[in-house]
């Protein structure tokens, strides 16, 4: 059982929500016989250097608490001091795509109950070596996805956004906009398993099976499997891609003549600067170079049900 818990807070997390509904959260948590140490977030990459601050503090776990980009933070920050705690998450973001692999993105009783109990699944990391927007070699952890083109324009476009759409909402329109203008990218794309060129719309590389705030982009994907699933999809037209659309939510739009799909654990990605995204932030440009990690994060997980 888990006992002190470090608490990474964004507060600014779903448009706000998160710092409204937090407080009531506490008060659970405390009922649930868990103590917490909590730290807030100020700016962008904040929650890094929070997570480690709390580990020297002696937690027994650190816990997000906000979105997938707050989960990011605290994983890169854990990363940096080799998980020396398990990590968790309290789902009060946008999107929860990670927490939607695991099954309770939307109970937040039963993400408080996973915490209390502290079962772990070591669940696999992608290691990114990437082009900072400073030209300079830099390097991300991911536990979730990664994509190149397309995504990363439409995570670009969110993140940007003015409008009154949020979460999914948002996210859609981004789609749309992006689908209307389709432009293609040049890449060249190896794994020990190919290498191939041309060009492609998007690509993905997945630990989880979800993005978007819930687009189902692979749905074969296993967390602790030792394996990144990649998908890359090659001159999809502007139809195409919106009679697509509707099927990843499902999670039915594979297989499909223009996607290839690998299990992997290496990817190569050179392009002439293609922008690149981590779990919804973009991050900077390739070449990149992906390695898995297998069951390097000890991520608490709900417990696995026994057959009856």
């Amino acid at each position: 059982m888990t006992k002190t818990i470090g608490i990474v807070l964004n507060p600014t997390a779903g448009s706000g929500n998160a710092g409204r509904i937090f407080p009531d959260i506490l008060t659970q948590l405390s009922d649930a016989g868990l103590k917490t140490l909590v730290e807030i977030t100020q700016y962008a990459g904040h929650g890094l250097e929070l997570a480690q601050k709390l580990v020297k503090r002696g937690v027994d776990a650190i816990v997000s608490a906000g979105g997938d980009g707050t989960i990011n933070e605290v994983l890169n920050g854990l990363a940096e001091l080799d998980f020396a705690v398990p990590m968790g998450a309290l789902g009060i973001g946008t999107g929860n795509d990670f927490l939607k692999t695991a099954g309770i993105s939307k109970d937040i009783k039963r993400q408080i109950d996973v915490i209390k109990h502290g079962h772990t699944k070591y669940v696999d990391l992608m290691k990114i070596d990437y082009s900072s927007f400073e030209g300079e070699r830099a390097l991300k952890y991911s536990i979730n996805d990664f994509g190149v083109g397309f995504p990363a324009k439409v995570s670009f476009r969110v993140n940007n956004m003015k409008g009154i759409l949020k979460g999914t909402w948002s996210y859609l329109e981004a789609v749309v906009a992006e689908i209307m203008q389709n432009k293609l990218m040049a890449l060249h794309i190896e794994t020990p398993e190919l290498s191939t060129s041309g060009m492609y719309n998007m690509l993905f590389a997945m630990v989880g099976k979800y993005l978007g705030g819930g687009i189902k982009i692979a749905p074969m994907a296993i967390a602790d499997d030792g394996y990144m699933d990649v998908l890359f999809v090659e001159k999809l037209t502007r139809l195409e891609m919106l009679k697509l659309l509707p099927k990843t939510f499902k999670g039915t739009h594979l297989p499909h003549p223009k996607a290839t799909h690998i299990r992997t654990t290496q990817l190569n990605v050179e392009g002439s600067q293609q922008l690149i995204y981590v779990q919804g932030e973009v991050i900077g440009f390739t070449p990149a170079h992906i390695s898995l990690i297998p069951h390097k994060v000890p991520f608490l997980w709900p417990e696995p049900t026994l057959p009856a």
